[in-house]
C-alpha cells in the first residue's frame, strides 16, 4: 500500500497501472490479484485501513474523561488527530489534495465527525448545547479539516502538538475572539 501511495503522490489515478502498483512493490501482478481485484479496490482497503485506525484513535481519545479546555494545553482528541495525521502524512496528502474517485474526502469528513461526536455523547451534554447538534459537528468537522489540509499543504511546518494547541485556542477562545473582537 506504501507502494500505491508514492507513486499517487507523483501521478494521477487514472495513470496508474496494475503493473505499475507491481513494479514499484516489487511483486508480481499475480501477487497483487491474489490481494486485490483491481486498483479501486486497493484504493478502498488502503483508504477504510487508514480511516478505521483514525476513528479507533478518535474514539479512544473521546473517552479519555473529562476534558476541561485550556489555552495551555492542546485537547487530547485534537492533538490524537494530528499526530496521526502526521504519522500518515504521504497518505493524508494523497486523500486530501489528490482527485480520487469515490466520496473518500467525504468519509475523511466523516470520521472527524464521528469522533466529536462521540466526545459530546460521552459528556451527555446533548441538551446544553447552544447550537444544534449537526450544525456544531458540521462546523468542526470541516474546518478541522480544512486546518489539517492546509497544514499538509505546507509540509507539516508546524509540530503536531502546536496545530492541536492553535485549533485548541481558536475553539475555547472562539472564533470572534481569536480575531480580536471583543464585547
Amino acid at each position: 500500500m506504501e507502494s500505491f501511495v508514492a507513486i499517487l503522490q507523483i501521478r494521477e489515478f487514472t495513470e496508474i497501472s496494475i503493473i505499475d502498483i507491481a513494479e514499484r512493490a516489487n511483486i508480481n501482478r499475480s501477487t497483487f490479484y491474489a490481494h486485490f481485484l483491481d486498483k479501486e479496490d486497493l484504493l478502498q482497503q488502503m483508504v477504510d485501513e487508514k480511516l478505521d485506525t483514525l476513528t479507533e484513535v478518535l474514539i479512544t481519545s473521546s473517552g479519555q474523561g473529562m476534558y476541561i479546555p485550556s489555552p495551555s494545553d492542546p485537547d487530547p482528541l485534537l492533538l490524537a488527530l494530528f499526530e496521526h495525521v502526521f504519522a500518515h502524512a504521504a497518505f493524508y496528502r494523497v486523500l486530501l489534495h489528490r482527485n480520487l474517485p469515490g466520496q473518500l474526502q467525504a468519509k475523511w469528513t466523516d470520521a472527524i465527525r464521528n469522533g466529536f461526536f462521540c466526545r459530546i455523547s460521552s459528556l451527555g451534554l446533548g441538551q446544553k448545547l447552544e447550537v444544534p447538534l449537526e450544525l456544531l459537528l458540521d462546523f468542526i468537522a470541516f474546518s478541522t479539516g480544512g486546518i489539517i489540509g492546509k497544514w499538509l499543504e505546507d509540509n507539516c511546518a508546524y509540530s503536531p502538538h502546536h496545530m492541536a494547541l492553535q485549533v485548541t485556542r481558536i475553539a475555547g477562545f472562539g472564533m470572534y475572539p481569536s480575531m480580536g473582537m471583543h464585547r
